[in-house]
């Protein structure tokens, strides 16, 4: 028995699955055979030191950095630098997948192929076509008339071809492309959504971390003019007792003086 627990389960691997096998399609068609492995190495992480990139990719860190670079100016991965001390001060750069707008190029491209496939199936239900049996070529019916229905290259009777096949063939390619941009619809929503949770949450905590640094700062504004005044009053008080004292001095000095003259 399958528990929705499992269920669920299931359905998170086989979408990842899918997102990965789909994120490597598009890395390939961007950066060769050879650059698949950087999705493995860099989805559900962030900021991988190229280093260890390379390293896992049993190639040179010229060569990692090359690929990177590629899928860099597509979007498909981002990245952040750091000053090396220990390697005299040079950048070492840590690299993030950027799975949403991987997915989005993905359904540029394949928005494209149908398009292209689109055109191709409407001429093949729409115009005859013609080839020469002997050199395979093909050509459509205005180029056919043009050379009255021979082969240009070696003169042999052009014949009608048929077209059930390819157009049955094309209709499937179509069909398979139109369910995986359905899929691709469906994961790019899945994959915007958390992107926008997690660019909530950091747009959050990045007022929240501003709004103790203000409060921060005011209670610094505080405390130093708390300091201030305390200062201000010391030196208040300070010159209270001077005027004082300078008070009883003069009226000592008075009533010595009185005293004197009494006693003369």
């Amino acid at each position: 028995m399958v528990t929705p627990i499992r269920k669920l389960f299931n359905q998170n691997f086989s979408r990842e699955y899918m997102q990965v096998a789909l994120l490597k399609n598009i890395v390939s068609s961007i950066a060769g055979q050879q650059a698949t492995g950087i999705v493995d190495l860099l989805h559900d992480k962030k900021n991988v030191n190229e280093f260890l990139i390379a390293k896992k990719l049993k190639l040179t860190i010229n060569q990692t950095r090359n690929i990177l670079y590629k899928l860099a100016d597509e979007g498909i991965v981002s990245f952040i630098r750091k000053k090396d001390k220990k390697k005299g001060g040079w950048y070492t750069y840590f690299w993030t997948l950027n799975v949403g707008k991987g997915l989005i190029k993905f359904r540029e491209h394949l928005a494209k192929k149908l398009e292209s496939l689109t055109e191709k199936l409407n001429l093949k239900k729409t115009e005859r076509f013609y080839y020469c049996p002997s050199c395979n070529s093909e050509s459509n019916e205005e180029v056919a008339l043009l050379y009255q229905y021979t082969c240009p290259e070696c003169g042999e009777v052009l014949q009608l071809k048929e077209k059930g096949k390819e157009i049955e063939q094309l209709e499937k390619e179509i069909a398979k492309i139109n369910e995986i941009l359905a899929s691709l619809e469906q994961e790019i929503g899945i994959v915007t959504r958390k992107e926008q949770v997690v660019k909530v949450r950091k747009i959050k905590a990045e007022a929240k971390k501003k709004s103790k640094e203000r409060a921060a700062k005011k209670r610094a504004r505080e405390l130093e003019f708390k300091k201030l005044k305390a200062k201000k009053n010391r030196k208040k008080n300070k010159n209270r007792k001077n005027r004082n004292k300078k008070k009883r001095k003069k009226r000592l000095s008075k009533f010595g003086r009185n005293l004197r003259k009494l006693f003369r």
